[in-house]
């Protein structure tokens, strides 16, 4: 039996130097969500670069707003959201996506309707004239796999849309649009903060169905993301993502399987590195492209928190 005084879902936004971005997520949010009562948390991460700080509640007022001093990182973002969220249902959504029709109420009706399911992903579109469909739930990356991508002994396979985009459970959908149900949240716990952006979303899923839930990828609702939210301000996205799959396969796998990847990758960055010195040598790279390979690969060999990329 629902409650009155507590709305079907929480919706939770991150923002970090993208107002235009971000106002545009709220928007279609506010104009698109119909059948379900809602509430909207947003969070902003430090913004200096424009006027988020100012713009985004005076824009918003009925959202509740959080500003944080810094970049926390998107985990600990949502988990702040999370924290104040007091829905039946908790949405992590990007700030880079504009949802289209009622997807989020949609998205609860189904949630009602299959209550094995603790996470549920959407279908997505890219932001092109086509609105060609973007994959938006995969496989769990494991340390076999991860290998031989480094390798380069295997590339993904091309998606095959007679599966890639119908109703399936899952391992993992992505953190764009995901959709946690309340009992969920409460058995697996908040997102883990050791991942400060990428592969949160991973974790979670697999601790999600670790506990006996169902995670689920349904195409009757439906978003546009850019993927482009925060990148153009992010100092070294590939750092970030290497340094976050190694705290996954660390934490889901072994140890072992860890340190295999931190080699694989710091042999494959220090090559990088030595091929982008001769490019320069021969005058067809500039000393900033060096750096930033020989930052990449330090700040790697080092350990250093993904924070270091934001």
């Amino acid at each position: 039996m629902r409650d009155a005084n507590r709305p079907d879902v929480s919706i939770i936004v991150v923002n970090w130097n993208a107002l235009e971005v971000t106002s545009a997520a709220l928007q279609a949010v506010l104009e698109g969500t119909r059948g379900v009562t809602h509430e909207i948390v947003l969070i902003d991460n430090g913004s200096t670069r424009d006027a988020s700080i100012q713009e985004l509640p005076r824009r918003f007022p009925s959202v509740t707003f959080i500003a944080n001093p810094g970049n926390f990182g998107f985990s600990r973002a949502v988990n702040q959201g999370t924290a104040r969220a007091r829905g039946r249902y908790v949405l992590a959504l990007n700030n880079d996506t504009r949802v289209l029709g009622n997807a989020i109420g949609d998205a609860v009706a189904y949630m009602d309707a299959h209550q094995d399911v603790g996470a549920l992903g959407v279908l997505h579109y890219n932001d092109d004239e086509a609105q060609s469909k973007q994959p938006s739930s995969y496989d769990a990356p494991t340390p076999l796999s991860e290998l031989l991508l480094i390798a380069r002994l295997r590339n993904p396979p091309p998606p095959d849309a007679t599966v890639l985009y119908r109703e399936r459970d899952v391992d993992w959908v992505c953190g764009s649009f995901l959709l946690m149900r309340r009992e969920c949240l409460d058995r697996v716990g908040l997102l883990d903060e050791e991942f400060f952006a990428y592969d949160e979303d991973i974790d979670w899923c697999s601790r999600a169905r670790r506990a006996g839930w169902k995670v689920r990828f349904w195409p009757g609702a439906a978003l546009i993301h850019s993927g482009g939210g925060v990148k153009m301000f992010m100092r070294d996205k590939t750092f970030v993502h290497f340094r976050s799959r190694l705290t996954y396969l660390r934490k889901r796998h072994s140890i072992v399987s860890a340190a295999v990847y931190y080699l694989a990758i710091s042999t494959a960055l220090a090559l990088a590195t030595l091929s982008q010195g001769a490019r320069f040598v021969s005058g067809r790279s500039t000393g900033r492209d060096v750096r930033s390979r020989l930052d990449r690969l330090v700040n790697f060999a080092m350990l250093r928190p993904g924070r270091l990329g934001g």
